[in-house]
């Protein structure tokens, strides 16, 4: 039997692999950033969503939008391939939430004129 991330019993085995993957250095990232894993019981198939906790210069945690746990990864994957899917998925979530986090302080840090950035926001 091959593991699939979305067997029932399988709820935490995500989020041990996005650990060890961190832990080993297979996902590379910076010292103050962990990325997490986090299982939703739904009460039907379950939901998930990807946390990145920062711990400096302050503490921030980012989160995506949760998904049905139906399409984790690569659905109708297992085994390896299902894993590598797991992590490839978790660094993509990983990457879209620093652009995010990016894009907001960019826009939201006025200019060196005191104009607001480049969505309006700033000091009035």
């Amino acid at each position: 039997m091959t593991w699939d991330p979305v067997d029932i019993g399988e709820e935490d085995t995500p989020s041990a692999l996005v650990r060890a993957a961190q832990r080993a250095g297979v996902i590379a990232k910076p010292a103050h950033a962990e990325l997490a894993f986090e299982y939703i019981d739904d009460g039907d198939t379950g939901r998930y969503r990807w946390l990145l906790d920062l711990t400096a210069p302050t503490p921030l945690k980012l989160s995506t939008l949760s998904e049905s746990l139906s399409l984790l990864g690569r659905p109708g994957a297992t085994g390896i391939a299902a894993a590598l899917a797991v992590l490839r998925e978790a660094v993509e979530a990983a990457n879209l939430l620093l652009h995010q986090l990016s894009d907001y302080v960019r826009a939201s840090t006025p200019s060196p004129d005191g104009e607001p950035g480049a969505e309006g926001l700033g000091p009035r």
